[in-house]
């Protein structure tokens, strides 16, 4: 994933060195969807290895190899690119901010097919292996730690219904299959206390307990 955002970083340094008057944004457009592509079929490439490497650490029985997803859609890529753009068209160009935004979404669309790979071999897996969300950075959103909070409770994309696979940019979740009588890489209960604290405080909505646990825990 660095690769990807130092790639992008020397990138856009040439690119915004170069503006003169309108923004080529066929350009970025291009660049962006080629970036995404290579970089999210390493990804995958990636993913379809770990799979099999944690099954067999597991000792999971019966064969099963895991297919890779394939990267984001160039259309998709393309239209991260026009909305990360925004801050250049101000009265006030801002590079740096429009950098920010490409970046975050970059790391989203290079990732996603590597999540993709991960749930959707999970599901296709019939060794009955459930998927958590694994924060994997130093500061978790409030969003995904309620998330993770939930522990290896997946057990389809279906069953979790959508909200397994709500990625922001930036997020450092990881889709992470668990096989039975394995526990969790990290700590649930912590997570689960945050939550259930939150919930006291703020009662059963949804977005009154992610507003409480920003609060609490002082993160976004």
């Amino acid at each position: 994933m660095s690769l990807a955002l130092d790639e992008l970083v020397r990138w856009w340094q040439q690119f915004v060195a170069s503006l003169t008057g309108d923004v080529p944004m066929v350009e970025m457009e291009s660049f962006v969807a080629d970036l995404v592509a290579t970089y999210g079929d390493a990804a995958a490439l990636d993913a379809v290895d770990w799979y099999d490497d944690l099954r067999d650490v597991a000792g999971v029985p019966g064969r099963f190899r895991a297919q890779m997803a394939d990267p984001a859609p160039r259309d998709q890529a393309a239209a991260v690119a026009r909305w990360a753009a925004g801050p250049l068209f101000g009265a006030q160009p801002d590079p740096d901010q429009a950098l920010k935004h490409l970046s975050g979404a970059t790391q989203r669309l290079v990732l996603q097919p590597a999540r993709q790979t991960i749930a959707a071999n999970v599901d296709r897996d019939p060794s009955d292996a459930r998927w958590a969300r694994v924060p994997t950075g130093a500061t978790t959103c409030a969003f995904c730690r309620l998330l993770a909070s939930r522990g290896a409770v997946y057990h389809s994309e279906e069953d979790a219904g959508g909200l397994a696979n709500s990625y922001h940019s930036a997020c450092d979740c990881v889709a992470t299959p668990i096989w039975p009588g394995e526990q969790e890489p990290y700590d649930v209960d912590a997570l689960l206390e945050e939550y259930n604290a939150a919930r006291d405080q703020a009662g059963g909505d949804p977005k009154a307990i992610l507003a409480q646990m920003r609060k609490d825990l002082g993160i976004n």
